[in-house]
């Protein structure tokens, strides 16, 4: 018997289903490509990465913080601290003591206690100052708490962020607004021991201001941080961002460029850069590397001054120009730390655009050499990526047997990546899996299955599932894409046998479209009258549901949503005005879920309602206690047989994630060696009406299951004989499982 709504309903209010199941646990299959073993295959993808040294543990070591500004994901690693060696463990685990970041994050130990503290965009809306977390240590884990600066006499101000006083007008106090594109640096700029920071303020165009530390000058101790605006012009130099890499520089250390009579002077124009700071020389003053936002390649500028006073006399506009010179699209943004733990800084790059630019080959290395001072020798433009399953932008995982050898296989679509300027590439990438029944493992076998590419001069972001539209027992393939239409691909194998799929072309796939963009298929009975339904997802947030108004051997699907709002779900946020919703169905012990993927990265569960257009009942709004930054896009399965499900989610950034859930597969039966015979029997077999199960001497109960999963049927069991009517069930293969007490066997059911 299906459970009701109101049942669902009272069970939900209970709390007392997954109650304790709601913090899923992070898993690692191997992963293979191009004959390379993946050494952080789910780690998730990055795309514009920002890094920072950080000791995590507490022993001494400087392990490594990665940011990732596309959807504000966090990822820690531990550093093994072998010298001479780039040798880092994933360890997520270390995520759960920060605090919720967003745009930059920069890791610097402040007031010198050991343990490292994070500068970072305000989170609140509509606010663009900097704001600090102090860091500590609780045990051997870093931990974090809100730094409020003092401000004494200043009553409006917020202690959360960074002001500075007012000297024109005594008792007044400013705020320092920094654009959340930007990267300011914060480093010890004028050799006193305490951090200052230098930034380009929001809108003040393209000089860098510099606000010194005051916490030494004051005898205040390096605990306390008071910041006075020293200059609103540090270096001389001028950034309009006209120019490819290049800066104007001031002839004399006393000018502020442009300097001559009748120059441009674009002051209010500030397109957006990222600053690193570092002493080239070690002469005891700080040179600086900018990125731009319009641009491929880093500015370096040579401090011709002093750390008092910084004056920029040369500059590289391509650096590092004496060995490799950085073409990294676009808008880089460097970072300066000792990746492989040899006690030198060394330089990396990756880019800081969110939306566009490269997304795979992103990470650049490049090796401090030098025996004194630095030289920058380029390693790799992969550092890290090259060890991920990485698509490039936007990941739509899903499960299917298609080489069928019994093992479940992994597709992927992904909006694109980007190659030679072009940043739409989508496609479908096929990873077999080539492990066993209960330890599987994935090698990446095709990166255009199907030739989705075919498609990219006008469409993108393909979003794949799986079912048997048919009813032949074998799995179709249908593709969701950017336009908001379906792509449908028939299976004309047989059921357990290799896919072997061929494209629909009946105009009614031509003509659905979910009155919107990005649509999200999944393949379900979803107003259960025996036909599959098409549950599709889309850019709104919303889910629409397409009634399979055919038969079990072909179905019709309106060309627009019979009903676009199934159990009025809405995935949008008020941060988001999109919602990118991405549902998947799974079967549990207590009726079918709707788990969708959100714009905000997290998952929503719901109890699946009998009234398609009644609220459903959400079992968790951060299922799992999973957070992936944004456009977050399961697909579920039991991959290693042990009766639990396991979960693949992708992200915005083109990566996967794993999980394995606590939630009983009640989807497909885990078949476990028996060493006594079968006693099952179901006859007659094939059949188009009743079938009969016997179980001698047993009594118990029944369930049946389609090749979907979804169950479809179940009753008592009395005295070893039952019978299942199977006259409206569509055409296929049908797995039955029988159950008394811990007694179990399982058939197959053939319906002709």
């Amino acid at each position: 018997m299906r459970t009701t709504w109101l049942q669902l309903l009272m069970i939900f209010l209970s709390g007392q289903i997954f109650a304790q199941i709601q913090t899923f646990e992070r898993l690692s299959y191997p992963v293979e490509v191009n004959g390379v073993s993946l050494k952080y295959p789910f780690l998730g993808g990055l795309n514009t990465p920002q890094f920072s040294e950080a000791d995590l543990n507490h022993d001494g070591i400087q392990d490594l913080v990665v940011f990732d500004r596309a959807g504000n994901s966090l990822h820690t690693f531990l550093n093994s601290g072998t010298p001479h060696t780039v040798d880092y463990t994933y360890a997520p685990e270390f995520t759960c003591f920060f605090p919720v970041l967003i745009d930059y994050v920069v890791m610097r130990d402040f007031n010198k206690d050991g343990a490292a503290d994070i500068f970072t965009a305000s989170i609140a809306a509509g606010r663009q100052e900097i704001q600090a977390y102090k860091g500590y240590y609780d045990g051997n884990i870093l931990k974090f708490t809100p730094y409020l600066f003092q401000l004494p006499g200043c009553t409006i101000c917020d202690p959360l962020y960074i002001h500075y006083p007012d000297e024109d007008m005594p008792g007044d106090w400013n705020n320092l607004p920094v654009n959340k594109g930007d990267i300011p640096a914060f480093d010890d700029i004028n050799g006193d021991g305490d951090m200052d920071v230098v930034t380009f303020e929001a809108a003040a165009g393209g000089h860098i201001w510099l606000l010194e530390n005051q916490s030494v000058e004051l005898g205040l101790g390096l605990d306390d941080m008071r910041f006075r605006l020293v200059t609103q012009c540090w270096g001389g130099m001028y950034e309009s961002g006209l120019e490819s890499c290049y800066c104007d520089l001031a002839p004399t250390p006393d000018c502020c460029a442009p300097c001559a009579i009748g120059d441009a002077d674009d002051r209010n124009l500030h397109p957006g850069s990222t600053l690193m700071t570092y002493d080239q020389e070690g002469d005891g003053d700080k040179e600086i590397v900018l990125g731009d936002v319009s641009f491929s390649c880093l500015n370096y500028l040579e401090n011709g001054g002093s750390n008092t006073h910084a004056w920029m006399t040369s500059q590289q506009t391509n650096f590092p120009e004496y060995n490799v010179p950085l073409d990294l699209a676009v808008f880089p943004a460097a970072y300066y730390l000792d990746m492989n733990n040899d006690g030198k800084k060394d330089l990396v790059v990756a880019p800081n655009n969110p939306t566009i630019g490269e997304d795979r080959k992103n990470v650049w290395y490049y090796e401090n050499t030098a025996s004194a001072g630095h030289y920058f020798e380029f390693r790799q433009r992969d550092l890290f990526t090259e060890n991920m399953v990485d698509i490039g932008t936007m990941s739509h995982p899903a499960f299917a047997d298609v080489n069928g050898d019994g093992l479940t296989d992994l597709v992927v679509g992904n909006y694109g990546y980007y190659s030679g300027g072009v940043a739409v590439n989508a496609r479908l990438f096929l990873f077999l899996n080539t492990g066993t029944p209960t330890l599987p493992q994935f090698r990446l076998a095709d990166s255009d299955w199907l030739g989705m590419s075919e498609f990219t001069t006008g469409d993108y972001d393909f979003s794949p599932t799986f079912g048997d539209l048919d009813g032949d027992g074998a799995l179709d393939v249908v593709v969701g894409s950017n336009i908001g239409g379906l792509y449908c691909y028939r299976n004309q194998a047989g059921p357990d046998e290799p896919m072997n799929l061929i494209r629909d072309f009946n105009v009614m796939w031509v003509q659905m479209d979910v009155v919107g963009s990005v649509s999200t298929p999944f393949i379900y009975d979803l107003d259960q009258d025996g036909l599959v339904d098409l549950v599709v997802g889309e850019r709104t947030g919303y889910v629409n549901f397409f009634r399979n108004n055919g038969s079990s051997t072909e179905p019709i699907f309106p060309a627009i949503p019979t009903y676009g709002k199934v159990g009025q779900i809405d995935t949008r946020t008020l941060e988001d005005a999109a919602g990118y919703c991405a549902p998947v169905i799974i079967q549990t012990q207590d009726g079918p879920i709707m788990v969708v993927g959100t714009q905000g990265g997290h998952l929503e569960a719901y109890f699946v309602a009998q009234n398609l257009e009644d609220p459903y009942p959400p079992t968790d709004l951060k299922w799992g206690n999973i957070d992936l930054g944004s456009r977050s896009h399961p697909a579920i399965a039991d991959l290693d047989s042990d009766g639990k499900l396991e979960m693949v989610v992708g992200n915005y950034r083109g990566g996967l994630s794993l999980f394995k859930t606590e939630l009983t597969d009640c989807s497909t039966s885990v078949i476990t060696p028996n060493p006594l015979p079968s006693t099952l029997k179901i006859s007659p077999n094939p059949t188009s009406n009743w079938a009969k199960i016997e179980w001698p001497g047993k009594s118990g109960t029944w369930r049946a299951f389609n090749t979907l999963g979804q169950a479809i049927g179940n009753a008592s069991i009395d005295g070893g004989l039952s019978f299942i009517d199977v006259k409206n069930w569509p055409s296929g293969l049908y797995t039955i499982e029988v159950l008394s007490g811990k007694q179990r066997e399982v058939g197959k059911l053939v319906r002709h």
